[in-house]
């Protein structure tokens, strides 16, 4: 939950951030500088995600989570249904 929270604040700084730096280099508000702000911002949101996950050491539970191959070659359909969801 932390991750969602840190990543919707770094999305949102980074969006203000640039829109003011493209802003103070008097840029013309295109479609083309939209798409990049928001391209950049997702991926410093992503990046400061991905950096909670690290510390907060939730990068490392789903490590040992089976594959998804090897769900659907158990037969189980309730085992691949949650696999399918997300739920493990």
């Amino acid at each position: 939950m932390l991750n969602f929270f840190i990543s919707t604040i770094a999305f949102s700084l980074a969006m203000y951030g640039l829109n003011q730096y493209f802003d103070a280099r008097e840029l013309a508000s295109t479609r083309s500088r939209t798409m990049i702000v928001m391209v950049a911002a997702t991926l410093v949101s992503i990046g400061a995600g991905m950096a909670i996950d690290q510390l907060d050491g939730e990068a490392e539970l789903h490590k040992n989570d089976p594959s998804l191959t090897d769900v659907v070659k158990s037969g189980d359909p309730l085992k691949i249904a949650k696999a399918l969801v997300g739920f493990n």
